[in-house]
């Protein structure tokens, strides 16, 4: 890796590594809100042309996606919409399965497919789940679509990346959304209920096979693929007589209760991609531990596979304070990625990564507490061990001081102006610059 840019998409996600070979590999590209407070910029036009005509000169491009939330997600959908070979290589998160080998996730989102509406916004995050694979392949063929887990690696300008979470098998699931998984199927269990529960019930079953074997094929294959279709069509038959059921109304009670959809949401959350670069030897500037927006317990799962120390970080969940975990602290690193902005429902940026001794790189301010009380960068009081002349204060980088160049580190903040240096109260410089 030899540049690294983070976007400012509002409150969403997408980070392009660049290589050496001016190829790319863009981690996700979302944003919750349909316009970018910034300038109250529409984010389709943020993603086309601006961004896709920034990398299209590229040498190679390829994307991650760490899990489906649409604020990592539909930035995706409308790069190939546009273009659908704009990535050569696409890497998706594999849905994990429990110690029976239960895919929760994906059952749950089967009981939204056949219960809600499908124009809800939760519909449509549940749509994304099950139907992603044949959208995917539908748009940059099945040959460029690679399914990623615990466990897996791939190359990226020289350098292994592993997959650190989450497992594919044995994944352990929180307990209050296990628990409303098993009541959705305790409402279609009983045998006096008409024929069509079983049968619903059976096609579940049947999808969560046909899933694990169309995830054993790296890239997937056009017939796994097709398989997965044909059940999801096999279940829109039922539709009208699932609706019928009395306990239909059951079901959607359960599924629309906010304890349970905010357990799904935080267990998508949970299950986000982490990855990290396989060291060959000592510390490089290679070493970045990408988090998505992984939950604490992510961290403690995977602690003893963290290395002690990495050049960037990336704050999980946009840097808000739910998804902190002690172990960010115990883990040095020069530079620490936030992707935050002026929605924050999810939550402000988190105090403790003020304090970390580390370059904080953030797309808004508006979601900093420490700039809300002191009017200025936290990164004014920081040592950066990047510059020509050795360490010291940000403030003395040149790209910081000047606003042109290149930056000593190599990361940048874009906004839609151009770049930035990692100052945020810095003015966007001018693009070109």
């Amino acid at each position: 890796m030899q540049w690294l840019e983070l976007h400012n998409v509002e409150y969403g996600e997408c980070i392009v590594l660049g290589g050496s070979h001016h190829d790319i590999l863009m981690v996700d590209c979302g944003s919750i809100n349909q316009k970018i407070r910034e300038g109250d910029l529409d984010f389709s036009a943020y993603v086309d042309p601006t961004l896709m005509e920034r990398y299209s000169g590229c040498s190679g491009r390829e994307f991650l996606l760490t899990h489906y939330h649409r604020d990592h997600l539909c930035g995706l959908y409308q790069m190939l919409s546009k273009r659908g070979g704009y990535f050569d290589r696409i890497l998706l998160p594999v849905s994990p399965a429990d110690a029976r080998g239960q895919h929760l996730l994906l059952d749950f989102a089967l009981f939204v497919y056949a219960f809600l509406p499908r124009q809800s916004d939760y519909a449509q995050v549940n749509l994304s789940a099950l139907r992603i694979f044949s959208r995917i392949a539908k748009s940059a063929g099945a040959d460029r679509v690679y399914p990623i887990a615990g466990g897996s690696s791939f190359l990226f300008d020289g350098v292994t990346y592993e997959v650190l979470w989450p497992d594919r098998e044995g994944y352990p699931f929180s307990d209050l959304f296990a628990s409303a998984v098993e009541q959705l199927n305790v409402c279609l269990a009983s045998p006096f209920l008409p024929q069509v529960a079983q049968r619903f019930l059976e096609l579940k079953a049947r999808y969560g096979k046909a899933y694990d074997a169309c995830c054993q094929s790296s890239p997937l294959r056009a017939e796994g693929i097709a398989q997965l279709d044909a059940l999801l069509e096999q279940i829109d038959a039922l539709l009208p007589e699932l609706h019928l059921l009395p306990t239909a109304p059951d079901v959607v009670q359960i599924l629309t209760d906010p304890a349970t959809t905010t357990a799904y949401s935080d267990e998508l959350n949970t299950a986000s991609v982490i990855f990290h670069n396989r060291r060959t030897s000592e510390a490089s500037l290679d070493d970045i531990l990408m988090t998505g927006d992984a939950a604490p317990e992510s961290f403690d799962a995977i602690a003893d596979r963290l290395y002690h120390d990495y050049y960037i970080v990336k704050a999980p969940h946009h840097g808000t304070a739910s998804h902190w975990s002690h172990w960010l602290s115990e883990i040095a690193a020069s530079h620490i990625l936030i992707s935050n902005g002026e929605y924050q429902k999810g939550g402000k940026i988190a105090s403790e990564y003020v304090d970390l001794p580390a370059v904080k790189h953030c797309t808004n301010r508006a979601a900093c507490p420490w700039y809300a009380s002191s009017g200025c960068s936290c990164n004014r009081v920081a040592c950066c061990y990047d510059l020509p002349t050795g360490a010291g204060l940000t403030i003395k980088c040149p790209r910081c001081r000047d606003r042109k160049g290149t930056a000593p580190c190599g990361i940048y903040v874009v906004s839609h102006g151009g770049e930035r240096a990692c100052l945020c109260d810095d003015l966007p410089v001018q693009p070109g610059l």
